[in-house]
Formats: C-alpha cells, structure tokens, sequence
C-alpha cells in the first residue's frame, strides 16, 4: 500500500496520462486506497475528456489561410496590423472556443432524456467520476469480492442504512464481480457494485439514499439518460434512493440492463 502523497503536478501528470508506466501504477494504487482523492481526479478526467470532445471538430479543422500566410511571413515582414489581426484572430478564437465548452459543457451535464434543461443530480455525478476511477482498475477494482456476496450486501446495507439488493444479470451476459463502500459529496455513504461480461466489459450500479430535501430538488423516478465521456448511463430515483448505471456500451443495450436492475430492485 502506498503512503507517500503525490505532489499535485504529479497528479494531475497522471490524469493526463504523461507519467511512466511504473510512476503511473504507484499513482493509481495511491488513489485505490484514498477514494476521496480518487473521486477528485476522476471529475477531473471526466471534465477533461467533456471538453476534448465538445472541441474535436474544431480541434481537427485545418488553420484559416489567412492566418497560415501571416504567421508564415519572416519575422521583418511582419507590421502593426498584421500582427494585430493575427492576435485579434486567435484571441476571438480562443474566446469563442471558451464560450463554447463552457454553454455545450453545462448543457450536456443538464440534458436528460426527456430533453429538459435540467442539473444533474449529486449522485450522478458521484456515479460518473466513481465508474471512471475503478472500472479501468486491473488489482482492486472491488473492494469486497462477488465471493462475499453476503457479506458485502450487509455490510453496504448497514453504512447505508437501507436493504440493498444484487440485482443477477446473468440472462444480459454479466456477472457480479462485487462492490465498495465509497464517500459521496456531502460525506454520506455510498454503494457501488460492479459487474464484467465475458468479453471484459464491465458497468457499475452506484446506489446512495438521499435526503427528503434531495428528492424535491432532483430529477423524477423514470429513467433519464446521461452520458460522460464514453461512459453512458441511466438513473432514477426510488423513494429516497438514487441508482445511476455507468457503461460504455451502446445506449440500447444500456436500457435493458436498467430495466433488468429496475425490476428486480422494485
């Protein structure tokens, strides 16, 4: 178990996918054993791959002539206004690259799937940023293995505070490889459990109960759609407790696995 904290530049090193493959597994086994920093990175990567790919058709769009031709000239043709225009064309299109992720940023997070503007539960986001930290995770991608069920199950129902249920999936092709205890937010207890398929596809079930508060503020009990990255997913909530499905699988196959897990969890 690693102990040392890496520095913040090491960190964000390791979101980027910049560090060498030792440094970056010491980094991903720091982040397995402190799940709050973990969280905190995975929103990071999330934020990161949003923005990538809000911009990746203006990211692959040739240069304008014009500009290529200024910056092409030798450094004692350039002039006043060509060099004002050149700057004046780089800033208006940074600015509006600016504008742009950040208005489609805030509209992704908020579209649901009955296309209302609507902000994201907490829970979700926790489901998200959860998924993108343990699903690629190779050694520890659970904390207490399927061969536990039991245990596991007790155990989450008791820092929950509610009765939790695996739902079996074995007629969609997956299969229980288990679960962990994870922060949420605001410091409340949260369940994730995962489960892989045969080619090594896996998805997470995140679950947390929320408060009455919560509920009157959050999205209504039928399905909505989400997606993060390549992560897709669907979520709902039930009374006081919100699930969220986190996968990177076509939003068709993702809904009947949601609506196998609804009808076993009601």
């Amino acid at each position: 178990m690693s102990t040392q904290r890496p520095d913040e530049t090491t960190l964000h090193a390791w979101v980027d996918g910049e560090l060498q493959p030792e440094s970056a597994a010491a980094v991903a086994q720091w982040l397995a054993d402190h799940p709050d920093e973990a969280a905190r990175m995975a929103a990071i990567q999330a934020q990161t791959a949003s923005l990538q790919a809000l911009h990746a058709k203006v990211l692959d769009e040739p240069v304008p002539p014009e500009l290529t031709r200024t910056l092409r000239q030798p450094p004692t043709q350039w002039r006043w206004p060509h060099a004002l225009a050149a700057g004046l064309m780089l800033s208006l299109g940074i600015s509006a690259g600016f504008g742009l992720g950040y208005g489609a940023s805030q509209q992704k997070m908020a579209i649901a799937q009955t296309g209302t503007m609507t902000q994201l539960p907490g829970f979700v986001r926790e489901a998200a940023a959860a998924h993108a930290v343990y699903v690629p995770e190779k050694r520890h991608p659970v904390e207490v293995a399927a061969q536990q069920q039991a245990h596991l199950v007790q155990w989450l129902s008791k820092r929950l505070g509610v009765s939790l249920k695996t739902p079996v999936l074995k007629a969609q092709g997956f299969q229980l490889m288990g679960g962990r205890l994870l922060p949420g937010e605001t410091g409340q207890a949260r369940a994730q459990f995962m489960y892989e398929d045969a080619a090594g596809e896996r998805l997470t079930l995140y679950v947390s109960v929320l408060d009455q508060q919560a509920t009157k503020t959050s999205a209504p009990a039928a399905f909505q759609w989400s997606r993060d990255g390549t992560a897709h997913g669907f979520y709902w909530i039930d009374g006081l407790q919100g699930y969220a499905l986190s996968a990177d699988l076509p939003r068709e196959r993702l809904q009947v696995l949601a609506d196998a897990i609804y009808r076993q969890l009601e």
